[in-house]
């Protein structure tokens, strides 16, 4: 079990990944509206993974802004970039395979009540979240390109079963 989900979150990581990739740099901060951009989409996810396995680390991105910030309330200006998003994409697929290496599915979830009563519930509940906001991510990625994009789940799948 350990080890699908491993496989699962990698191919999620590629995923994301490759949407962000696909974005040009004016979409990437106008596409959509509100909380809902790219790059506060993308932040989020980094964020809620960071949460949710409780990661302590004291995270920066290269370019000198913070992790911290509110990711709806930061000003456009202080959104991380791509190659910000890209470099934590990396980051934190290491330390997500590091968590499901190392967790005791079976455990009690008592961190979380509402992603489930288990360890496993909660690593379901992650994938679920980081799912659904990449789905937004790809919806946004086809708006900015009119419907001319390439399919990021299938191509991430080949060479990596």
């Amino acid at each position: 079990m350990k080890n699908e989900f491993i496989s699962q979150y990698a191919h999620t990581w590629r995923v994301f990944s490759a949407l962000v990739n696909d974005f040009d740099n004016e979409a990437w901060l106008t596409t959509g509206r509100d909380a809902t951009t790219p790059a506060r989409l993308s932040f989020h996810i980094l964020k809620a993974t960071k949460f949710y396995i409780e990661d302590q680390s004291v995270t920066n991105f290269s370019s000198g802004k913070k992790f911290d910030m509110d990711s709806v309330q930061a000003k456009e200006n202080e959104l991380p970039s791509k190659d910000d998003i890209l470099e934590s994409i990396a980051y934190f697929s290491k330390k997500t395979k590091d968590w499901l290496t190392e967790i005791d599915y079976l455990a009690t979830n008592e961190t979380f009540p509402w992603a489930g009563k288990t360890k496993t519930g909660l690593v379901l509940f992650l994938l679920r979240h980081s799912v659904y906001h990449l789905g937004e991510l790809s919806s946004l990625l086809n708006e900015s390109k009119m419907g001319a994009v390439e399919d990021n789940y299938v191509k991430t799948l080949e060479g990596n079963l």
